[in-house]
């Protein structure tokens, strides 16, 4: 701790009650030969494509065992078994801009790992999309209405809310400390809540990688109302306590080898305000009309982001978006556009949120923050923002190949067609 904090009288570190648990060891195993062939049988399925000039492929599987045990009682043993397919493909535009497209499926039941259907489904789609980003237009920097469809709004309040919510922000004089004294105060439109929910295994039929039975200090995994109706309540607390709130709520979380700190788990967002995803669309046409905007944005899919929460930087966010589409209020059809980031500063960009579609979505992947790497979701159903701000993508100037893949080269060696 620093002489002097915020948080002023703040104990360093909370006393909590001891647990005992000792679960079943968990294991793995997994018949390498099947896929093998399915990751090579996926990669090929990407060949059809002379846009796609690299595919990537991988499947793991991961079985867990952790032991903790500390001077205060405290002694545990459980497990994970977590399984991922990833999907990655790149292609290259004419002005040499990269263009990526990425898919994940996430399991922990063997029984529940995705079919063949499914994937050739995500894989279609994923090349539909990148063939069209590659000859897309690119989108010059705007500010107007735009709609987040579900993935896309998870990972924007993962990264716009959900960093400065974790509670060890609060206490760093370094940090921005963007919603320290706003305990009690409005921060979101009165139809937001907000929960960190790491009990959570699932959300409908599909698994959520930031659950666990106990944080990485030994504290439960507990639900955490964060937003109620807009009023900020709670922070995501590890063992470093706040004035207010003395305890851990289970977020203390760490990759092996780093220390602990708060961290985000299960984000998710729910809203008293929804409308089918047709009338939120319909809303984004109003709002383009009303403030005399020439097109707003459809934003399908993001990629991930970033946030700076130090104070020697710009409070700020960057979100990636994958795909971005034109919408325009005279009934044209949507235009895909390519080279889009959404940048803008967390105060200003929550109060913009208009409404909600009715319909949740799950985002899950793995954050880099100080502790490390650790698996996490976000689940939100879509959002229509008022004014969202756009800024062109960094880009490389690098020249598309010369050759077309060999898949696709029509002169084959010899001379031979």
């Amino acid at each position: 701790m620093k002489v002097e904090t915020v948080e002023g009288r703040a104990p360093d570190f909370s006393r909590e009650e001891p647990h005992t648990y000792i679960g079943p060891q968990v294991s793995i195993a997994v018949d390498r030969k099947p896929w093998e062939e399915k990751v090579r049988a996926y990669t090929k399925a990407f060949r059809d494509s002379a846009a796609i000039i690299n595919s990537i492929v991988t499947f793991t599987a991961q079985a867990q065992n952790v032991y903790q045990v500390t001077a205060e009682g405290t002694q545990l043993q459980f497990g994970q078994i977590r399984y991922r397919l990833e999907l990655f493909i790149q292609g290259k535009a004419p002005d040499g801009m990269d263009i990526n497209r990425y898919y994940n499926f996430d399991w922990v039941n063997p029984a529940d790992a995705p079919d063949d259907k499914a994937v050739s489904a995500a894989e279609a789609t994923m090349r539909k999309e990148l063939e069209g980003l590659v000859a897309a237009p690119i989108n010059d920097p705007t500010v107007g209405p735009a709609l987040l469809t579900g993935r896309a709004a998870a990972v924007f309040f993962h990264e716009v809310f959900g960093h400065r919510a974790e509670g060890h922000r609060q206490k760093d004089v370094t940090e921005g400390q963007t919603f320290s004294k706003k305990v009690g105060e409005q921060i979101l439109p009165d139809f937001l809540s907000i929960t960190d929910d790491t009990t959570m295994k699932k959300l409908g039929s599909q698994d959520l990688l930031g659950s666990y039975q106990f944080d990485d200090e030994g504290v439960p995994a507990q639900r955490v109302t964060l937003v109620d109706h807009g009023v900020l309540k709670n922070f995501e607390m590890s063992r470093s306590p706040l004035v207010g709130f003395p305890h851990s709520n289970g977020h203390g979380r760490r990759q092996l080898g780093a220390t602990p700190v708060s961290r985000q788990g299960n984000l998710i967002v729910q809203s008293s305000k929804a409308v089918t995803n047709a009338q939120l669309r319909a809303k984004l046409i109003e709002l383009i009309k009303a403030q005399g905007k020439p097109f707003g944005l459809l934003i399908d899919d993001i990629a991930g982001g970033f946030t700076f929460t130090g104070r020697g930087q710009p409070q700020a966010f960057q979100v990636l978006p994958l795909v971005v589409y034109k919408v325009f209020p005279d009934g044209r059809p949507d235009e895909l556009v390519r080279g889009v980031d959404i940048v803008g500063t967390p105060l200003a960009a929550l109060t913009k949120i208009a409404a909600t579609g009715d319909t949740t979505e799950v985002f899950n992947g793995y954050c880099g923050a100080e502790s490390g790497s650790v698996p996490v979701a976000a689940a939100s159903p879509a959002i229509l923002t008022s004014e969202l701000e756009v800024q062109k993508k960094e880009s490389s100037t690098d020249r598309p190949p010369i050759l077309p893949p060999p898949a696709h080269d029509t002169v084959k060696t010899r001379g031979q067609q």
